[in-house]
This record gives structure tokens, C-alpha cells and sequence, in this order.
């Protein structure tokens, strides 16, 4: 399986781009905004989603690891393939996605090609406290604030936004599991 790819920027078609690696040139399908970031003749890495079919082997591409993730678990959802989850990253991007999901709002969803009222409301439903909500990108798995609230049942999103209101010059574990379970009560 292909994680990630790095290459030189050759060309850029409709809605991919082509990367150009030891010779080979990959086809990536890209959201609207990695496409329109893509500046040819430059190195570049993306983190790849292959998708491979009887019929077809496409590579999903993007310039971040939580973008991918965040792809992954929609396609996760019953209902939405990599297309239509590609369109759903286009439609607003990854951060007013989350925001949308975590608030329970399916009409940011509603309004894109190829997803109905039914699997909107399912995205919501199957995504809502399973993603994080963090501006850097991914929540600080590796932090043991962050595992001790989500060992003790909070939502990885609660357990983000705990974690990043810690004071900084706490830095002990201890101290900062009690700020963060300070934090989301």
C-alpha cells in the first residue's frame, strides 16, 4: 500500500495532478485547493489514499496527514465512496467540515453533488465525537492528557480542545491531566 509519494509536480489536468517519481508519473486526484496550490516544476509530498477497484486503480491525494484521515473516515460511511467524499472536502473545506459534523449541522452536507438529505444526516450521525478539532492538524495522540481523557470516555474532540487549553508551563503529566480534566468540566 502506498502512504505517501514525493516527486516533482509535471502537469496539471482537470481535477488531478501528475507526480512524477523515479520515472513514473502518478496520477493524483485532489481536492480544488491542493489543486489550485500545486505549482508545477516543484517538489512535492502528498499522503495517498489508493483506491483500487476491478476496474480502476485511482490514487486520492493530499498535502496532510489529517486530510487524509478525514477522507478515510468518510469513505467509512455507508453510502459515500471516494468520489463523493472528495466533493465533500471541496464543498468546504476540511476545518468548516469538522465544525459542521462535531455541530450536528448536515446542511453544509445537503447542498453537495451525489449526497442526499439521508446519507448527510448519516455522515453526521456515524462522524459526530470521532473527529478532532484542532487548527494544527492532528490531535496530540501521543500526549497522556489527551489518552487519559479519552480512556475515561471523553470524545477525541473534547479530549483535543482540553489538551490544548493547558497552560504551557505545566510539565508534568500529572499536572496536566488535572488542567485538562479541569478543562471539560
Amino acid at each position: 500500500m502506498i502512504l505517501t509519494l514525493s516527486g516533482q509536480l509535471t502537469e496539471k489536468l482537470a481535477d488531478t495532478l501528475i507526480l512524477e517519481t523515479g520515472g513514473i508519473g502518478y496520477e493524483l486526484a485532489v481536492t480544488v485547493d491542493s489543486w489550485g496550490a500545486a505549482k508545477l516544476g516543484t517538489a512535492a509530498k502528498y499522503y495517498i489514499y489508493e483506491h483500487i477497484r476491478e476496474d480502476a486503480h485511482q490514487l486520492y491525494a493530499f498535502p496532510d496527514l489529517a486530510g487524509r484521515q478525514l477522507f478515510v473516515q468518510l469513505i467509512g460511511v455507508n453510502g459515500v465512496g471516494p468520489k463523493s467524499a472528495l466533493q465533500i472536502l471541496n464543498a468546504g473545506g476540511p476545518e468548516r467540515l469538522r465544525q459542521a459534523i462535531e455541530s450536528g449541522d448536515a446542511s453544509l452536507l445537503r447542498g453537495i453533488t451525489g449526497v442526499g438529505p439521508k446519507t448527510a444526516q448519516r455522515i453526521v450521525i456515524d462522524l459526530r465525537g470521532k473527529l478532532e478539532i484542532e487548527a494544527a492538524g492532528l490531535a496530540p495522540v501521543a500526549d497522556p492528557a489527551y489518552q487519559a481523557l479519552v480512556g475515561l470516555g471523553y470524545t477525541p474532540a473534547q479530549a483535543t480542545q482540553a489538551v490544548a487549553a493547558i497552560p504551557v508551563n505545566l510539565t508534568s503529566d500529572q499536572e496536566r491531566i488535572k488542567a485538562a480534566l479541569k478543562s471539560v468540566q
